[in-house]
C-alpha cells in the first residue's frame, strides 16, 4: 500500500503536510528535503544521501596535547555530540586524580542535556598499572570538566586512555 499527500488534486510546488507522531514502516523516499525541528530517532541504521547530521556523522578522533591536564579542544569537530578522545599518557599516583577540561563549541550544551563519557581503551594493564576511572564533574554551556582518578591503592597509572564523549540533547517535558 502507498499513500501520497497533496494539498490539491494535482501535484504542485511548495506543498507541505504536517504530521505528528508518525510511524513509518518499510521504505520511505523523500524527494526534496526533510526538516526535523525536534529529535529524530531510529531503531536501526539511518542512511543519508547528500547531507548528514548529528547521529550519523562518524565520530572524530581528538588527541590531547602536552599533558594529562591540558584542555581538550572539541570546538572544531564536525559532530560535537559524539567523538573519541585519546588522552596524553597519564602517570597519576595511586589514589590520585587529574582534572582537565573538554572545550565545546559555544552554546552546544544546555542544562537539559546529558553528557557522558565511556572509557574503551587503556594502553597498559589494568591493576598492574593502576585503575583509571573517568568522570564528568561539571557541565557548562561550552565546557565539560572531567576528572581522571586512579582508584588503585598502590600502583600509578602509566598509559593513555581512549574514551568516547556523547551528548544527548535535552528538552522540556
Amino acid at each position: 500500500m502507498s499513500a501520497r499527500f497533496f494539498q490539491q488534486d494535482t501535484p504542485a510546488e511548495n506543498q507541505s503536510i504536517k504530521v505528528n507522531d508518525a510511524i513509518i514502516r518499510g521504505h520511505t523516499t523523500i524527494a526534496e528535503y526533510l526538516t526535523v525541528t525536534g529529535n529524530l530517532s531510529t531503531s536501526a541504521g539511518l542512511t543519508v544521501g547528500t547531507s548528514i547530521t548529528h547521529d550519523n556523522i562518524p565520530a572524530a578522533n581528538i588527541v590531547q596535547g602536552t599533558s594529562i591536564t591540558t584542555a581538550i579542544d572539541a570546538t572544531g569537530v564536525a559532530n560535537p555530540f559524539n567523538f573519541n578522545v585519546s588522552t596524553f599518557a597519564a602517570t597519576t599516583a595511586a589514589g590520585g586524580e587529574e582534572t582537565f577540561f573538554l572545550n565545546m563549541p559555544a552554546g552546544r550544551l544546555n542544562s537539559l542535556g546529558f553528557a557522558s563519557v565511556s572509557v574503551y581503551y587503556y594502553s597498559n594493564v589494568v591493576g598492574t598499572a593502576g585503575i583509571p576511572v573517568l568522570s564528568i564533574v561539571t557541565q557548562e554551556a561550552d565546557r565539560v570538566t572531567l576528572v581522571l582518578r586512579n582508584v588503585h591503592g598502590a600502583n600509578a597509572l602509566n598509559g593513555n586512555i581512549h574514551f568516547r564523549f556523547k551528548y544527548e540533547l535535552g528538552q522540556n517535558a
